[in-house]
């Protein structure tokens, strides 16, 4: 709830983003306020605060606190459970077997894909699918990583879009970035947000008029940089090792995304999906029949 609060900052207005900056601050404090404390901690009026529920998908004040109330609850008590498995993971060593290192492994990846489906803006989700369909050009680009991951979304994406592309060299963002206009989207993927390549890129994309996607931490630089930001919080060093449960959860978004852009896209792209299924079965029909020069006497005409 709060990763999606902190997402929504860029669309609220002026007066309501002081009442976000308040609940992002002290959450815990925000609970046990009356609508008129709240109003005071901001310096705003109570019907701003009201405005500012609404704004960021509640009914009002009250349903607000509710839902503020059970998140904090439940994210204590998943703390709780997921503290042995960060623990495992940062307690890793060389005296672990085999077995007890793939149990902290799949222990970390377990806790980052449960984090990212607790902490999923489904609204975001949601316009990033849409602004993707609506695309005439996407551009998919990621570094280290992050770049496999971009490889892997065009593998996807490929099949219900009209026109994608992908890169993991910086040298093609750039190029790619200055060529996307108003029309086009560049999905940017990466765990810091801070990887100067596709920051370069992302404001080149904008400085042309590109709606830029940002699969990144809502704290990273990457996240002020984007139109829409599709949130992946994971507690990893990428200092110490290549990034993997991180990695596992930027997929299982891409996943997401997919699916999302599926569900939206117009129905002439079940005839492009099914042009491709009959050419891969064409293809393997060409597969297992023999090559005409292996044909024995038997089997010539």
């Amino acid at each position: 709830m709060l990763a999606s609060l902190h997402a929504s900052l860029s669309h609220l207005r002026r007066a309501e983003l002081a009442v976000a900056q308040v609940v992002l601050a002290a959450p815990d404090a925000v609970v046990s306020d009356s609508i008129a404390q709240l109003a005071a901690k901001a310096e705003v009026s109570e019907p701003t605060v009201v405005r500012f529920c609404r704004a960021v998908g509640f009914a009002g004040f009250q349903d607000f606190k509710l839902r503020l109330a059970q998140h904090l609850a439940a994210s204590a008590a998943r703390a709780q459970v997921a503290d042995g498995a960060l623990a495992l993971v940062r307690d890793l060593s060389p005296d672990d077997s085999v077995s007890s290192a793939a149990d902290k492994v799949m222990n970390r990846s377990i806790d980052a894909l449960v984090r990212l489906r607790d902490t999923l803006d489904a609204t975001a989700l949601e316009r990033a699918a849409r602004r993707l369909t609506q695309a005439g050009r996407v551009e998919i680009v990621g570094v280290g990583a992050s770049g496999s991951v971009a490889i892997d979304a065009h593998h996807k994406l490929f099949r219900l879009l009209p026109s994608v592309a992908a890169s993991s060299d910086a040298h093609l963002q750039t190029m790619a970035a200055a060529t996307l206009g108003p029309n086009d989207v560049l999905l940017t993927i990466s765990k810091t947000g801070t990887s100067a390549e596709i920051l370069d890129a992302a404001t080149i994309a904008r400085d042309g008029g590109a709606c830029v996607i940002a699969i990144t931490s809502a704290r990273a630089p990457l996240a002020a940089l984007a139109d829409l930001l599709l949130a992946v919080e994971v507690d990893e060093d990428t200092a110490v090792h290549t990034p993997m449960a991180s990695r596992l959860a930027q997929l299982a978004l891409v996943d997401a995304l997919t699916v999302a852009v599926g569900l939206l896209s117009p129905p002439e792209t079940n005839q492009r999906l099914a042009r491709i299924k009959a050419a891969l079965r064409g293809r393997h029909r060409m597969a297992v029949v023999p090559p005409a020069d292996h044909l024995t006497a038997k089997d010539a005409p």
